[in-house]
């Protein structure tokens, strides 16, 4: 039963390491530049944290199940850092300037991202108290990682695009 939990962990190893590599080149592909899917990514590992808090604070160990739990989170992180990215390149190429640009992104796509998150959770809850060693350790970790990579995520990845602009000097027309 170990040998087959552990080459089980390597198969999921193998997948994270090809799916990350994929995401980053699809995302280089759709923005034709590097600087917005790091920016991307740089948002994956504050939801992370979230996850080990959640855990630690449930008494449920990061195994299998929690580990796809967190494959399944880190989508959601980086679905939301797109939804705020492309916010701020409209209005950009509307003529804002960048910092209205990523204050009317903050507030204006606060909401749709809250709510995605609220009942994300809220669909998490019956699983995550009642599922058991099984669910718990998998809906736990995406509760807490979802609540931290949502508030960070909102005032991260627009203070991270600002700093690109400003002061790496990051091109803003390509989208």
């Amino acid at each position: 039963e170990y040998e087959e939990t552990v080459k089980a962990a390597r198969q999921v190893g193998v997948a994270v390491i090809i799916s990350i590599i994929l995401i980053v080149l699809t995302l280089t592909a759709q923005y034709n530049q590097f600087h917005k899917p790091l920016i991307i990514m740089i948002s994956v590992p504050f939801a992370l944290t979230g996850v080990l808090y959640g855990l630690l604070i449930t008494g449920w160990a990061l195994g299998f199940m929690a580990t796809l739990g967190v494959l399944a989170l880190i989508g959601i992180v980086i679905n939301n850092a797109i939804i705020l990215i492309d916010f701020i390149d409209e209005r950009l190429a509307g003529g804002s300037d960048l910092r209205t640009a990523v204050i009317e992104a903050g507030q204006l796509r606060m909401l749709p991202i809250l709510l995605t998150t609220l009942t994300t959770i809220g669909g998490l809850l019956p699983l995550s108290l009642f599922g058991g060693p099984l669910w718990a350790p998998m809906t736990n970790g995406m509760i807490f990682g979802l609540i931290f990579s949502a508030a960070l995520s909102l005032i991260l990845v627009p203070v991270i695009y600002s700093f690109f602009v400003e002061k790496l000097r990051m091109p803003v027309a390509a989208s």
